[in-house]
């Protein structure tokens, strides 16, 4: 087996693959680490991912998708919906096939993928893992880490990714069947009663199966996720099946710092997760994407542009969610009512083909009064 590799990426989900498969296919040598025996499993994620994040870099195919959706439906705190129609808007993805099928594209672009291989440290230039019931090392010239929110490689390689209580949504969420959705549209249901500071969801599977959870701010509440989540769902689902129980965390935070000379941290391990909407698939494949085509900038002798890319494609939005998100968390559900209201107005009856958050809040917060003080930083 070989031992030296120009690039060494840990953690095979969608980051760590975008990463691999665009490295090897400008003819890196790339070494892809994943701890589990299975890519894709165990997974922490609602699997919603929209089309116009990933713009030109990634196809998705269609044996990865479970459904395409063309719309939301929105709550608000008193149980009213409107619907915003936008066809074409995105997907819910089946990880459990896009996960692999990701990585077996790196593979055919000429990565190497080892699984239940677990990275335990970084010393000098290699990496040490744990394989086989011992320990052994691969040396890189430059490593990627994509091992998730709970990052050790960011840690090996003294970046700080600690996270305080303000800066992480707690998630619990159940995959259910045995109940009645409408397929065709992703449920987003707002208001204290179902996930203080954040939302909840509902991702159609199918007519009878969807990923229903939630996501809420440790700050606005001392109870758990999954007790908000239980007394919703016995309220909204009474007889539904629970297949698969997933808990975790989504952060909320920029980094200082996610790169050096020869390192960089992608995906959720460089906190590339969406502050607002805690979406981070789209991200991790984009931060992936520009690593590796970094990569071998650098190992080319080139001028490296991730800094630059990733603030143009990735942090610019991202620090603006996370302003949005700062007055998000002061909202009461009667504010919530009145955003409900002017976004009705902005999209019911309608088919839409973009929204624009930067109109969207500048309206809203226009046609509040009572709001625009809250938000007069955030605008101005």
């Amino acid at each position: 087996m070989k031992k030296n590799f120009d690039l060494i990426i840990v953690g095979a989900g969608p980051a760590g693959s975008a990463a691999a498969l665009t490295a090897a296919e400008r003819g890196v040598s790339v070494l892809l680490l994943e701890e589990h025996s299975q890519i894709g499993t165990p997974l922490a994620c609602a699997e919603g991912l929209s089309r116009s994040t990933l713009k030109e870099f990634l196809d998705i195919r269609p044996e990865w998708v479970a459904r395409e959706l063309s719309g939301s439906i929105i709550r608000n705190p008193k149980g009213t919906e409107f619907t915003i129609e936008y066809p074409g808007v995105g997907w819910v993805l089946d990880r459990k096939r896009f996960d692999p099928g990701l990585a077996e594209i790196a593979v055919e672009k000429g990565a190497v993928l080892k699984k239940s291989v677990k990275a335990i440290g970084i010393q000098d230039n290699e990496v040490v893992v744990q394989e086989n019931g011992s320990k052994n090392t691969y040396s890189f010239k430059y490593v990627i880490g994509a091992d998730g929110v709970a990052s050790k490689v960011g840690v090996w390689v003294g970046i700080d990714t600690r996270l305080s209580l303000s800066e992480i949504e707690v998630c619990a969420e159940y995959r259910l069947s045995n109940i009645v959705v409408n397929p065709e549209y992703a449920y987003l249901i707002f208001g204290s009663k179902y996930a203080p500071g954040g939302y909840a969801w509902i991702f159609p599977k199918s007519k009878t199966s969807a990923n229903v959870g939630l996501g809420l701010s440790p700050l606005k509440t001392k109870d758990n996720a999954k007790s908000f989540l239980d007394r919703w769902l016995e309220e909204e689902f009474p007889g539904a099946r629970i297949d698969e129980k997933i808990f975790g965390g989504v952060s909320a935070k920029i980094l200082k710092r996610f790169s050096g000379r020869n390192f960089s941290l992608i995906g959720d391990a460089g906190r590339f997760t969406d502050p607002l909407s805690g979406a981070g698939i789209a991200n991790g494949i984009k931060s992936g994407v520009i690593a590796g085509r970094n990569v071998a900038r650098i190992l080319r002798g080139q001028k490296s542009h991730l800094e630059g890319e990733m603030k143009a494609e990735i942090l610019d939005e991202i620090k603006w969610h996370l302003r949005v998100r700062n007055v998000y968390l002061k909202l009461t559900d009667d504010d919530f009512l009145e955003v409900f209201r002017i976004a009705e107005k902005v999209f019911a009856g309608q088919t839409i083909t973009d929204i624009n958050t930067h109109h969207l809040v500048k309206q809203i917060l226009l046609s509040c009064p009572h709001l625009l003080k809250l938000g007069f930083r955030l605008l101005f």
